[in-house]
């Protein structure tokens, strides 16, 4: 009887075939030693990240880069921004950046790491309208494959490349477009196939040499595809924590209880390929109002990674600035040492420096701030930063009605397995419900940063050292807190007033709705410390509810959202 493997390479297989050239050998089974690294083979760090990218890859830096236990490290910061001018494409390596990556692997190995360069391929021709640089074309596949070769000789001191397809400027033909290349032939067909070529390439030039994917923006449906027809030997996956989406923390759905990641993995072991998991200590420290004081959170990253089996190594993927570590990479730090140490073993190993008497408050500050950062309604809209989090928010805020930005783009997971992760993936109107949802969840964020920051007080109180580093973990767990609970306020508020003008009509339900609204207003005053705007606002509201309704979070103007669609324009490759 024919195997599902044996059914779906017979449809794959004259594509990956035409555009690799032919089979390579199956790899054999990558054993991945449990003395490394918490228990995995590999652990890839990043030096310095986007929001601090002019970390220079000092002995300092290495060396505490080193004390985390990471033993791979990433030759660029690789951020679609390019920070610093980072190498984001093959096609950024110029001599400066040459240069750079010269210094960067002499200093790997002085220090004993491996080295992974990342790059995405094949980089557009063009971004906006976007238009892909097919590889189906010959002359696309043979340029890459001669860069890579030529980035191995001159670098041969690199272990590994990983590769994006998508995003890093580097994007797909589909096959219901205008390419008449790929017109008709399923992605996963063409990709499996474009990644052999490139790997059977890179193989010819160094034999030890593996090429991680990393299958950002592809549906999990053509993932589970280009696992199935993809060549294993040289090959791994690299996967975030919900497939193929940004590093937020989607607990809930995140490893084992993630179906499609769990799918993928087990796909990932049954052909020998070996898998890494993603995880971010930090949380995008510096781009957001969220710090790195919730150590509880890093170790069930990794223990969750930990658990499934096929996972051989772990990416940090945000990056690492040395001199801005704190108790979330005193954890990463303190589960290497003791992999098989339980939670509260290691928390009270981290707390220990605070002191005696601080250390049990600072236990539960930070768990506090974990269950802050938890209840954050990450799966309303991929664009946190306006629900409370960007690094401007001061608890202020217009008063306009509310709204929630949302992002979509024109790649296959946004156009269906991300509507599973984020509420808004459209310009559409939504529901009062979805704005109350956040509102409330909000609320519920800022409350328990809040009762952080009581433990935080209690802590500094007990003075015992470090009482500094607790007052700046304070303030910032204090600010975060007022910034979220003034985006909750104006959800909340917008809601009230419009509740308050649909039943204007009868004085006693009206008389209730006011009164919430008041109570909200007073809210508000107390979260601004009593700012002169917010406070005008209260005070007029008392004094004439209905002109306040008038002029007040009021949705009066036509609302219209309309710009030229280019996706839809692409024009003829020929």
């Amino acid at each position: 009887m024919e195997t599902r493997r044996e059914a779906i390479g017979k449809i794959g297989a004259g594509v990956a075939l035409m555009v690799s050239g032919g089979p390579s050998v199956l790899a054999e089974p990558d054993k991945a030693p449990v003395a490394g690294p918490y228990g995995f083979k590999y652990f890839v760090g990043i030096v310095g990240n986007p929001s601090a990218p002019e970390i220079e890859w000092s002995d300092a830096e290495l060396t505490k880069i080193k004390e985390l236990g990471v033993n791979m490290l990433q030759l660029s910061i690789a951020w679609g921004g390019k920070p610093a001018n980072e190498v984001i494409n093959l096609e950024d390596m110029d001599a400066d950046q040459k240069s750079k990556f010269a210094w960067r692997t002499k200093q790997a190995k002085k220090f004993g790491f491996r080295t992974m360069a990342q790059f995405g391929a094949p980089r557009m021709l063009n971004f906006s309208p976007v238009r892909p640089a097919c590889i189906m074309d010959p002359g696309v596949r043979e340029k890459y494959t001669k860069m890579l070769g030529d980035f191995l000789n001159e670098f041969p001191d690199t272990s590994d490349i990983m590769l994006y397809t998508f995003d890093q400027q580097a994007w797909l033909c589909s096959e219901y477009g205008p390419c008449p290349r790929c017109s008709g032939i399923p992605l996963h067909e063409r990709l499996s196939g474009f990644l052999n070529y490139l790997k059977d390439g890179m193989v010819k030039h160094r034999a030890d040499v593996r090429l991680w994917w990393k299958p950002w923006e592809l549906t999990k449906g053509q993932t589970q595809m280009v696992l199935e027809n993809v060549d294993a030997a040289n090959f791994g996956l690299v996967l975030n924590p919900s497939t193929s989406n940004e590093v937020y923390p989607f607990n809930d759905r995140s490893f084992k209880s993630d179906l499609g990641v769990k799918r993928l993995v087990r796909m990932a072991l049954d052909r020998n390929i070996p898998v890494m998991g993603e995880f971010d200590h930090t949380l995008y420290k510096g781009l957001y109002l969220i710090a790195d004081y919730f150590p509880r959170m890093v170790y069930e990253n990794l223990q969750g990674w930990k658990e499934m089996e096929g996972v051989v190594g772990i990416k940090e993927y945000y990056g690492f600035a040395p001199s801005q570590f704190s108790v979330n990479a005193a954890m990463l730090k303190a589960c290497m040492r003791s992999p098989t140490a339980t939670l509260d073993q290691l928390l009270k190993e981290v707390a220990a420096p605070y002191g005696e008497k601080a250390a049990p408050l600072m236990i539960q500050a930070w768990d506090y701030v974990a269950r802050g950062v938890e209840a954050f309604p990450w799966d309303t809209t991929y664009l946190i930063g306006p629900m409370g989090l960007d690094r401007s928010q001061d608890g202020s805020h217009g008063w306009d009605p509310v709204t929630i930005p949302n992002g979509t783009w024109d790649t296959p997971i946004w156009k269906s397995n991300r509507r599973a992760n984020f509420m808004l993936t459209q310009d559409h109107k939504a529901d009062p419900w979805l704005f109350e949802d956040a509102g409330l969840r909000l609320e519920d964020a800022a409350v328990l940063h809040f009762q952080a920051v009581e433990y935080f007080d209690k802590a500094i109180a007990t003075g015992g050292p470090k009482s500094d580093d607790i007052k700046m973990q304070r303030d910032f767990v204090f600010n975060t807190g007022r910034a979220v609970r003034g985006k909750s306020l104006h959800f909340l508020e917008t809601l009230a007033a419009q509740s308050a003008r649909l039943v204007a009509w009868d004085e006693a339900q009206l008389k209730k709705v006011l009164q919430r609204l008041d109570g909200l207003l007073e809210k508000d005053v107390r979260n601004q410390s009593a700012a002169a705007v917010v406070s005008e606002k209260l005070a007029s509201f008392r004094k004439d509810p209905m002109g306040w309704l008038n002029t007040n979070l009021n949705p009066r103007t036509y609302e219209s959202i309309c710009t030229i669609d280019w996706s839809k324009y692409v024009p003829y490759q020929s």
